[in-house]
């Protein structure tokens, strides 16, 4: 049997300590004999080290006191004892035990032992590994300490991490802020859209889930510019192998469908990722098409703000339950993903996708809004369908290494979206269709070269993109305000709108003395838009255009040049980062046709500084101080109105908006991997001042008229969240406990009265996960939120939300699982309550000696129909319900490779 080294070391330890204190206790309570003497091997001269020597009481065979041989195999041990004999006990592993018995007196002995070796009665160490390593900034979970049979996909590993929390869209947070990279086996492959990986991979290729913190994505930049966020990456099992799952399944109530192929490999210069999927069961594909990373959507858009219609169908608010209960879909999808690194170190990515998704909503909303003289209550029910079609390509070329690095990125977006919708108010139905189609192309490229002692920065963004979408409701309404209360059947809006954008920057990044580097850029921004739109009524074939103020001819121009400068500091226990930068922004916004103009030319000032201290190796605490002056775009402002959906026009006749705001962030986390223990402690206050405030209208018709206006507002927000989480390795288990509390006041004017809303949000949650692995798992998920509002001195009401919901996996045969899903929501408002509950059942046959499994699933086995919540926001609340997917039953084939 083996023995460590280590083990016996420690024993002989303490066997030493166990001695000496014997022999210091008989020191002080008996009269003293010494005992020396040497030991030998028989028919050898040489000595031997290490023996252990006992003498105990003869009778009672009582420990008197001990001692060891040295080097030369001598001995001397002081006894105190009022015993006539002593019994002297040799033993050692490597020779045979011999026992004396002498008098109890000083002398000198002379030993030959004979040479053997001693069997020790076999036993059985068994010790829990922990799963949770710590090393070199890189927290490691290893993925077969997290698994049961029942996990098919790394993010059903992912859910169980105690530290890490996934999002409903699968976006993944760390110490409560979303990862920055999300690699397999260090490299980048999907640039943000990494539930392509995560809802595909298959969670026996990967070995462990590696979080690195304070990564920074650029090598060129690693020693020089240190980063606060932190980073996943998969460590696989295997290369050079294709892996990958699959899903084919039918149901009924009515026909079902749905199926999955997603084949993939990795190896150490070639990754592929393939997926086509196709449903009508519920499951929202689109998802993982999503850029769940702030950074990379950032470059992907560049610094222009995502692309957001003017116009469309009042949807409903989607409830705070699993999607696949109330999404109607029709929905097909195929992604393309290739990553070649070349010789050199260059990569090569391709990613191409495309999807066809159709999806209906059908739900009711009665609104009450708190005037400041008076309540209104609307009643109106929706049915909506949204045909979205995007074709999204992406080519980049990277070399990303330590002495350089270079990336060219190029991006196609092409979207066909359509809006149809039946919306029903006071015995009215609204029949309204909207044409979203977008084109958009954008290269950004960016390169970081060293120059002597200094590196160069140079960096170049443009973008083009053009949209013609229109909107038109039957009946028109309005026609007190379009055509002097005459009817008419049909109105029409259109827009036309298009952009270029361009950024350029150039800069140096420098190493100082005592860990300080500086990191200077000058650029420039150029942005221009422009927007036309138009307003038709129509009566049966004759058109009418209606002048102003419903037409606009925008012109939106933004010229912005900037100094940035960046001092970072970065030691063992502390970094430090300031940013200053100044810039000159100039915007000109024009409207001939509206004879309008405004202006804005100023040099602003946007310092930033961050802090970061660890106070120890398990606690770090982190300090963020911004202030930030934004100018809203074209979006924000047109001196026409714009009609957004059947009874609702907005105007935005204004200065150009502005915003500035001086935030606090403040951060205190504690990681202990060794016992799986990881708490976040988050708070933010933001102080935003604005020199445009929304003027909210509501006719008792339903009506509602938003104009700008120019008034300086302030609003004060404050956001704190707890969030603390155990794994106990003996019992699988993990345990995490949240809290949060958000506060939100602003100024806003309704009905011509300035008024102050409040809104105020606490919510506690609390999570189990059992994962055993033997003959049960449990999971449990419990939230407890209040929501309340005010607008002026009037309360609107309260709202209470209580969910929760379990899930227990019944493991029958080593093949066999059976799992049941409960879920239970209560939703109060102010007398009035809402209470939902669903219960879920699957059957899971393993065939076994494959990879392969057969599932019966029964979902909504209750077969509600439809849910209801309560939402309070700005100065209405909202009680909606919203129709479900009847009761679905499906058998559904999955296989791994």
């Amino acid at each position: 049997m083996y023995i460590s080294f280590r083990n016996c070391k420690r024993r002989f330890q303490l066997t030493v300590i166990l001695g000496l204190f014997f022999t210091f206790f008989n020191q002080t309570s008996f009269s003293q004999s010494i005992i020396s003497g040497k030991v030998k091997i028989t028919n050898e001269s040489k000595s031997v080290f290490g023996v252990n020597i006992f003498v105990n009481n003869p009778k009672s065979l009582a420990s008197i006191s001990y001692g060891i041989t040295d080097e030369k195999g001598g001995f001397s041990i002081k006894v105190q004892s009022d015993s006539d004999s002593l019994l002297v006990i040799f033993r050692s592993l490597t020779t045979q035990e011999y026992q004396l018995m002498i008098a109890n007196q000083t002398q000198n002995l002379a030993v030959i032992l004979e040479e053997g070796v001693q069997e020790i009665p076999e036993f059985t160490l068994k010790s829990i590994k922990n799963p949770v390593t710590f090393k070199n900034d890189t927290l490691s979970y290893a993925v077969e300490g997290f698994t049961n049979q029942n996990d098919r996909v790394i993010a059903d590993i992912l859910k169980k991490l105690p530290g890490i929390e996934v999002l409903d869209n699968g976006r993944i947070l760390y110490e409560g802020k979303g990862i920055q990279k999300f690699y397999i086996d260090g490299m980048d492959l999907l640039e943000g859209k990494y539930n392509l990986a995560s809802r595909n991979l298959p969670a026996d290729a990967v070995e462990s889930i590696q979080i690195l913190e304070n990564h920074q994505p650029l090598r060129v930049l690693d020693s020089l510019v240190f980063s606060d966020r932190a980073s996943l990456n998969l460590k696989l099992k295997k290369k050079n192998v294709w892996v990958g799952t699959g899903t084919a399944g039918l149901g009924a109530s009515p026909l079902l469908y749905e199926g999955k192929f997603s084949p993939m490999t990795f190896s150490n210069d070639l990754q592929m990722l393939f997926n086509v999927q196709s449903n009508n069961s519920g499951k929202d594909i689109a998802q993982e098409l999503n850029v769940l990373t702030l950074e990379d959507l950032q470059e992907k858009i560049g610094a222009q703000e995502g692309f957001k219609p003017w116009f469309g169908i009042p949807s409903l608010l989607a409830p705070t339950i699993r999607q696949d209960r109330f999404l109607f879909n029709q929905s097909q999808m195929i992604s393309a993903n290739v990553l070649k690194r070349n010789q050199g170190g260059t990569d090569l990515r391709t990613n191409i996708s495309y999807i066809h998704d159709n999806h209906r909503q059908q739900g009711g909303i009665n609104t009450s809004y708190f005037l400041p003289n008076d309540t209104i209550q609307l009643v109106e029910s929706h049915q909506n369908k949204f045909l979205n079609k995007e074709l999204d390509a992406e080519l980049s070329w990277i070399k990303n290494e330590k002495k350089s690095f270079l990336k060219n990125n190029l991006n196609l977006n092409l979207l066909k979206n359509r809006e149809v919708g039946m919306s029903q108010l006071d015995g009215v139905n609204w029949y309204q269709n909207a044409n979203l189609p977008l084109f958009s192309i954008s290269n950004c490229f960016q390169t970081l070269k060293p120059i002597g002692r200094q590196l160069l920065n140079i960096k170049s963004d443009i973008g083009y993109r053009q949209a013609k979408q229109n909107f038109a409701v039957s009946p028109g309404g309005f026609e007190q305000q379009l055509t002097d209360g005459l009817p008419y059947e049909r109105l029409n809006q259109q827009i036309d709108y298009q952009s270029i954008f361009a950024h350029h920057t150039v800069g140096m990044t420098k190493g100082l003395p005592k860990n300080w580097t500086y990191t200077g850029n000058i650029g420039l921004i150029y942005e221009i838009e422009g927007m036309g739109s138009n307003l038709q009524t129509s009566v049966g074939d004759s058109q009418g255009e209606i002048s102003k103020p419903f037409l606009n001819d925008l012109i939106f121009r933004q010229v912005k040049s900037y100094i940035h400068s960046q001092l970072n500091l970065k030691k063992e226990n502390f970094n430090l980062q300031f940013k200053f930068p100044i810039s000159h922004v100039n915007i000109n916004v024009e409207d001939e046709l509206m004879s309008q103009q405004s202006e804005v030319a100023r040099i602003i000032l946007e310092p930033q500084l961050y802090m970061k201290y660890f106070l120890t190796g398990k606690w770090n605490t982190t300090l963020r101080l911004t202030r930030k002056n934004d100018f809203n775009g074209i979006n924000d402002i047109h001196y026409g109105f714009i009609i957004r959906n059947f009874r609702t026009f907005q105007q935005r006749a204004s200065s150009v908006p502005e915003v500035l705001s001086n935030s606090l962030n403040y951060g205190i986390n504690f990681r202990d991997p060794i016992n799986s223990i990881f708490s976040s402690f988050n708070y933010s206050y933001v102080d935003s001042r604005h020199n445009v405030i929304m003027d909210s209208e509501v006719t008792s018709s339903g009506e509602v008229f938003y104009r700008a206006l120019d008034l300086n507002n302030r609003g004060v927000s404050h956001l704190t969240n707890l969030r603390i989480s155990k794994y106990l390795s003996l019992f699988k288990t993990n345990l995490t406990f949240s809290g949060n509390y958000q506060q939100r006041t602003n100024e806003q004017i309704i009905n011509s009265v300035l008024s102050n809303v409040r809104y105020e949000f606490l919510g506690s949650g609390f999570e189990l996960q059992i994962n055993s692995g033997k003959k049960v798992n449990l999971s449990y998920k419990a939230n407890l939120n209040f929501i309340s509002s005010q607008v002026g001195e009037l309360k609107t009401g309260g709202i209470m939300q209580f969910n929760h919901n379990a899930s227990l996996d019944v493991f029958i045969f080593e093949n066999q699982t059976a799992t049941l899903k409960w879920e239970h929501y209560d939703n109060r408002l102010s007398g009035g309550r809402d209470l939902t509950g669903f219960v879920d059942f699957m059957y899971q046959y393993k065939i076994k000696n494959s990879r392969w499994d057969i599932s019966l699933q029964g979902q909504n086995i209750l077969n509600n129909s439809n849910f209801g919540t309560f939402t309070a926001d700005s100065f209405f609340l909202r009680q909606q319900s919203f129709l479900l997917r009847p009761r679905q039953v499906m058998v559904i084939l999955n296989f791994v490779f």
